[in-house]
């Protein structure tokens, strides 16, 4: 146990400043009582700055928490390590957004109320740690034994708590105006248990598009002129780029197929084969399972995978099995067949090949040589010179994150929209597994997209717009017949054009699919609102239109909504509190004064 609480002591890693984040989702219930200094903000919020040593400083106290977390042997791609940096500007912003509104409104903390939710409320990272846990679950009285023990960064927890505290009692004075009434309770109840079967008469839009209908120019540019938002454009910009791809070689794999070998004489010398998962294994989840996959069948894993597991004998430990994730030694463990379906109980080690060392300085330093070059003597004379093969981007708009060819790299995008038309960059390196040199080859200005430009789409939009218009007239035509009682059966049957869809549906619920209609809310939603035998009015969805005649309907279960109306109160209201309080941080961001220089430092 002393043991335990040592290695304990030295995972738990405290970032006090950074603890923030996550405040928005509640558990409601709680009884909480180098460079110059000009050019040295990455922001300011209302005044406060923040400078790129503080963000640097946060940055790393997030990484190595999150490191912690994820265990030594997983490895952080260029899009994980881009989420750590939003989270330090995103937590900057919240601290110091707070940190003014509890001034304002007089919050504070008092020693006993740390005192009391240290007792209380543990932190989930006592909650999660085997040495407070019993038969796998969080036992409170070995928690409570351990609060004297020195090897415990109790100060730190206390840290953690009276800074946390106030944030908390902010949330509930925000939202403890939510309110959940009677009408919202009965009506989540009868979305999740009240089911409707109906009779409908329908028609799809898309039966009344003729591509051979004749659009004209002032039907085109009309609709343009109404649409004309839909066509609004943010500033575009066009990349030129060199890729230097990292390879792996037959060495990479082979070192990885001795370290097998290694890990197969360990075995056979009477290691455990989950202790050597949670020493080796480059799966993610291995933290928590040790290499443990449980039981599966045959579909739930990648093929070269499961034909290895589904074809040993249980005991048999085969491989190494190449997939798509790396090399996996498999350890067969049980079998069995439930419902039918045959399964087996497994663990795995997976080692992923990388390339060595040398390949890659060897790649980055290419590549920036190139980039060096290209800066002084023009990017395609020395990429000509190389003969390295020039790629382009197609335009892409900055709020997409998304950069056609290279993918999402904030920092390529950091650059591309903050250098000038024909800027060079310095190397990136790319999460596929390459460095990256570009250059900004075009900007386009915000605006319209031009007609001309989108001609056939907005033809296309005019017809479909035409299309719902008779569809929407075909129905109409049908109101008298509907009007006058006759079965929805034989006026589908009178219906010469056989466009028509007559079909009864099943029981459905408000957010289930319906057949013939799909997922949609109006239609599900006008149907729970009829009466036994009742004929609705024409309803308009997204796809077509329809009348509906309820045959069945499930009564309102008075004892049921007795039973489950406290559950269902505490979770509406959960979730109110946070709308609430997400929409009141939202407000105030969109208040503050918010300076944001990330992409001046590639962040």
């Amino acid at each position: 146990m002393m043991t335990k609480l040592r290695e304990f002591s030295k995972v738990f890693i405290i970032i006090v400043v950074l603890s923030f984040i996550g405040l928005m989702v509640f558990e409601w219930g709680a009884n909480y009582g180098g460079r110059q200094k000009e050019n040295n903000v990455v922001g300011k919020v209302n005044g406060t700055e923040l400078t790129y040593q503080e963000f640097s400083q946060l940055y790393q106290q997030l990484y190595q928490n999150q490191r912690a977390r994820a265990g030594e042997n997983v490895q952080f791609t260029e899009s994980d390590l881009q989420q750590i940096r939003d989270q330090v500007w995103e937590q900057f912003i919240q601290r110091t957004l707070f940190k003014s509104q509890m001034e304002k409104l007089g919050i504070a903390v008092s020693d006993s109320e740390i005192v009391y939710q240290i007792m209380h409320y543990p932190l989930p990272d006592f909650k999660q740690h085997p040495s407070f846990q019993t038969e796998g679950e969080f036992d409170m009285s070995k928690y409570r034994q351990a609060m004297g023990n020195p090897n415990i960064p109790w100060q730190q927890v206390e840290d953690i708590y009276r800074q946390q505290i106030p944030f908390l009692k902010l949330q509930n004075m925000i939202s403890s105006t939510a309110r959940v009434s009677p009408e919202e309770l009965r009506y989540e109840f009868k979305k999740n248990n009240v089911k409707v079967k109906v009779e409908y008469l329908g028609v799809n839009n898309s039966q009344f598009q003729d591509a051979g209908v004749k659009i004209t120019d002032e039907q085109v540019e009309a609709f343009y002129k109404a649409h004309k938002e839909d066509y609004k454009q943010n500033e575009r910009r066009k990349l030129k780029y060199v890729r230097f791809p990292i390879e792996t070689t037959v060495e990479d794999t082979a070192h990885i197929l001795e370290e097998f070998n290694r890990i197969r004489e360990r075995l056979a010398n009477g290691e455990d084969f989950n202790a050597l998962a949670s020493e080796y294994s480059e799966d993610p989840s291995v933290s928590q399972n040790s290499g443990d996959l449980g039981y599966f069948d045959r579909n739930s894993m990648v093929k070269p995978f499961s034909e290895a597991a589904f074809n040993a004998s249980v005991g048999e430990i085969v491989g190494p099995v190449k997939t798509n994730f790396g090399f996996h030694l498999i350890k067969v463990e049980d079998k069995r067949t439930q419902e039918g379906t045959e399964q087996v109980k497994a663990s795995h080690i997976l080692l992923k090949v990388r390339p060595a060392p040398s390949h890659i300085e060897e790649r980055s330093t290419e590549a920036r040589f190139f980039s060096e070059d290209a800066q002084n003597e023009g990017f395609e004379q020395v990429a000509e010179q190389n003969e390295y093969e020039i790629q382009e981007t197609t335009f892409f708009e900055e709020q997409t994150g998304f950069i056609p060819g290279i993918g999402n790299n904030r920092a390529v995008m950091n650059f591309a929209f903050a250098s000038k038309k024909g800027e060079v960059s310095n190397v990136y390196r790319l999460e596929d597994e390459a460095f990256v040199v570009v250059k900004v080859e075009e900007i386009r200005a915000a605006g319209y997209r031009e007609l001309e430009t989108i001609r056939p789409l907005v033809e296309n939009r005019v017809r479909l717009e035409l299309a719902k218009e008779n569809a929407k007239s075909f129905m109409l035509g049908l109101k008298e017949k509907i009007e006058s009682g006759l079965s929805f059966d034989l006026i589908a049957r009178q219906d010469t054009s056989k466009k028509l869809r007559n079909e009864v549906t099943k029981l459905f619920g408000l957010q289930d699919n319906v057949k013939g209609v799909g997922k949609s809310i109006v239609f599900n939603a006008h149907a729970l609102n009829l009466s036994v035998g009742e004929v609705s009015d024409l309803v308009e969805t997204e796809r077509g239109y329809y009348y509906q005649r309820a045959l069945e309907k499930t009564e309102f279960d008075s004892s049921a909504f007795a039973a489950q109306k406290q559950q269902i109160e505490r979770r509406l209201l959960s979730q109110k509190r946070n709308e609430l309080f997400n929409k009141w941080y939202e407000n105030l961001k969109e208040e503050a004064n918010i300076v944001d220089n990330r992409k001046m430092f590639n962040l």
